[in-house]
């Protein structure tokens, strides 16, 4: 193919989304491999098109190693196009089988998209639209989180959307994406960073039981249970996972918005915590040898160093008896 666009040579069409095409493409400015998404800027006149490039640019701003780099957009003729980093690897629906997955890498890759989540809603930027589709896994294990601000131009944004305006007209095959919609994207309220809390608690708990706690038979059942069922506790599907992991995915999973999971950063740290333990190294490793990348860390998290308090208590003791033998002496002189 000698197809190009801007400074882009098209290698190869390998998929389309809501944003038009997609190609693997070479960007020959600097010899790199991108994912070029094309959409025609006819069908995006006026404001519609100039929200279009704001999004793009702003999610353009976010860079994070767990995060798709957008690295460029711009308009080449009739063509809007946006260079993405091309990512090898697989996504996590492919592997989410309907077994859970193993607990430890899962609880790695919760760690690694929820710090993903961190760095864009620092920046002001929502995602809405995470599910398994959205998120992959690369050969060396990292997690890569798609399409990051970009959700009222992708498919499954678009279909959230509609599930909440209309979910009857929604098709079946749709409830894969409207399974991981929050409660207030399923009564079609505002949405904050507590939407992709809620989205990404689905995600970990269908890696760690193979369930989606909430899809149903069809969009509008699927959006009922979201917005009125309680998820069963992890634990009752899959027992060998730590307790904690009861605690911390019904805090996340919570309809209620002010008892949910505050912010990404805590909910990184309980991941980690929730990993500590599922490999063994915790409660009982030194406090200082796994800590979390966040400073947000929950205080009833954190472990105990029985042995140091233990150890500071009886050198408190031994430092009052010498000084009340030092007293003694010099009395008894």
């Amino acid at each position: 193919m000698t197809a190009a666009v801007a400074h882009y040579n098209l290698l190869e069409r390998i998929g389309e989304g809501g944003l038009g095409e997609v190609y693997r493409a070479r960007d020959t400015r600097v010899g790199r491999t991108v994912a070029l998404k094309l959409t025609p800027a006819s069908s995006r006149e006026g404001r519609h098109r100039d929200r279009l490039l704001e999004d793009a640019q702003a999610a353009a701003s976010i860079s994070h190693p767990n995060i798709a780099t957008l690295w460029d957009v711009g308009q080449h003729e009739d063509t809007i196009y946006l260079a993405y980093e091309f990512i090898q690897g697989t996504t996590l629906r492919a592997q989410m089988t309907g077994d859970p997955m193993n607990t430890t890498h899962a609880l790695d890759l919760a760690v690694q998209v929820a710090d993903a989540l961190a760095e864009a809603h620092a920046r002001g930027v929502i995602h809405k639209d995470l599910r398994p589709d959205t998120i992959f896994e690369t050969p060396k294990g990292s997690a890569k989180v798609l399409d990051f601000g970009m959700s009222i131009w992708t498919r499954g944004g678009q279909t959230r959307s509609l599930a909440a305006a209309a979910p009857d007209s929604v098709p079946a095959d749709a409830v894969r994406i409207v399974a991981y919609a929050s409660p207030e994207q399923a009564l079609g309220g505002r949405v904050d960073a507590r939407t992709d809390l809620f989205s990404l608690g689905v995600i970990v708990y269908e890696m760690l039981t193979g369930k989606n706690p909430f899809a149903g038979p069809d969009a509008a059942t699927t959006l009922i249970n979201i917005s009125q069922k309680a998820a069963p506790p992890p634990t009752t599907l899959n027992p060998a996972l730590p307790k904690m992991v009861d605690l911390v995915l019904g805090r996340v999973l919570s309809k209620d918005l002010t008892k949910r999971t505050e912010s990404a950063a805590r909910l990184s740290s309980e991941f980690q915590r929730c990993l500590g333990l599922a490999e063994g190294r915790a409660p009982d490793a030194p406090p200082t040898a796994h800590l979390p990348r966040s400073t947000d860390r929950p205080a009833e998290l954190m472990p105990l160093d029985e042995d140091r308090t233990v150890g500071g208590l009886w050198w408190l003791l031994a430092g009052i008896a010498a000084a009340v033998a030092a007293a003694l002496v010099y009395w008894l002189k």
